[in-house]
């Protein structure tokens, strides 16, 4: 959430009030007076959720899915109470195969030295 304390952003499988079908889920918790408590306990970023990762200056790049099957890979980043859309990177990739690849290959750089997807950062 950019207060310089170190967060975790952890990816769950479970239903929600929101949205009552299982799926993929992204949390994230903070250290709070050396506790762990939940910040953002997402329903959703945008479709349905395959996989994420941290990237350097505080941006959450998705992968998702649509009702139309389609692959999107998107960066969110954090405003306030939770995660906003920031841009597209890619859009209505066909295949799964193709979609990993792209989103692994647009993710690589300075963060991904430094941090696997899902761990915590400042």
């Amino acid at each position: 959430d950019g207060d310089g304390s170190i967060d975790a952003m952890v990816g769950v499988v479970k239903k929600t009030r929101f949205h009552r079908e299982l799926g993929r889920r992204l949390f994230i918790f903070k250290n709070y007076r050396g506790k762990v408590r939940p910040l953002w306990m997402g329903s959703k970023l945008g479709g349905e959720l395959v996989d994420f990762r941290f990237l350097e200056g505080g941006f959450i790049r998705a992968l998702e899915t649509g009702s139309d099957e389609q692959y999107t890979i998107t960066d969110y980043q954090w405003e306030e109470f939770g995660m906003v859309f920031a841009r597209f990177i890619e859009k209505k990739i066909i295949q799964k195969d193709i979609a990993y690849e792209k989103f692994i290959r647009d993710s690589a750089g300075p963060a991904d030295e430094h941090h696997e997807p899902g761990t915590a950062t400042r």
